[in-house]
């Protein structure tokens, strides 16, 4: 089956590739990152109130004709600084350049969508169903191990956040136009950096689930549903449920960002 998915950072169960590009500008890194996973099914966090809505947004999306990059990431990262990691989207992106990778990426998403209905039905259907049989609480030294990876990268943004803020005029200025962006716009990503760590630095991790979900596609061009299985690792951050794949991704824009502008600092 075809599923779109982004690739988390390993210490976050995922499969992330760490990006080697010298001097790119940090959308550019950023769609770089995610065109090599769109193919894959779009593994999401949500902003919920229920540990198995997260499962539930990856259903939207398996179904969904069309993305938004920017509506994406924020439902990724969901409650845990979603809002700020989406702007850096949407501030970036305001260059023509930028503009058009982001375009390329989201027609690639409507391709994959596409593929679907050719080999599934143009009724096709795929559901996500967890299994509550299976499903296992974390215990409190996997909830402990987690709040510290956490805390480790809210340092890392505010680390990040506070030297580029350092940077004198002329320099934010030459970086600015190295990454085809206004200084305003710039500034304005660094703010968000350093909100993003201090948010992070200061999380709480109070419940956490291994949860197992089983997937069906139905379709026209089936003469019988297709089944498959998957696993998704839940927390509860702040309040808020959250997909170890989330952090993941915040992992990853960290890791961009801080190779975009690693002459700088």
């Amino acid at each position: 089956m075809d599923e779109r998915s982004f690739v988390a950072e390993p210490g976050f169960d995922g499969q992330k590739k760490r990006p080697n590009w010298k001097k790119i500008a940090v959308i550019a890194g950023i769609v770089i990152v995610l065109v090599a996973v769109l193919a894959l099914l779009f593994t999401l966090i949500f902003n919920s109130s229920s540990k198995t809505t997260p499962i539930k947004v990856m259903e939207k999306y398996a179904n969904a004709r069309e993305i938004k990059l920017e509506a994406v990431v924020k439902d990724m990262v969901g409650g845990v600084e979603g809002n700020n990691a989406a702007k850096i989207i949407k501030l970036a992106a305001k260059s023509d350049e930028f503009k058009d990778k982001i375009e390329e990426l989201e027609e690639d998403a409507v391709d994959a969508y596409e593929d679907n209905q050719d080999e599934y039905g143009k009724n096709f259907k795929i559901r996500y169903k967890n299994d509550k049989e299976v499903e296992e609480k974390l215990d409190r030294d996997d909830l402990k191990d987690y709040k510290s990876r956490i805390k480790d990268l809210g340092e890392d943004y505010a680390a990040l956040g506070k030297a580029l803020g350092k940077l004198k005029s002329g320099d934010l200025k030459d970086l600015a136009d190295d990454l085809d962006m206004s200084t305003k716009d710039l500034k304005e990503c660094i703010d968000c950096l350093k909100t993003i760590g201090q948010k992070l630095k200061g999380a709480e991790v109070s419940e956490g689930y291994d949860l197992e979900y089983l997937i069906t596609i139905t379709g026209s061009e089936l003469d019988e549903p297709e089944e498959d299985d998957g696993e998704l690792t839940v927390l509860k951050v702040n309040g808020k449920w959250v997909s170890t794949q989330g952090l993941g991704l915040l992992y990853t824009l960290y890791s961009t960002i801080s190779n975009a502008v690693k002459d700088y600092v």
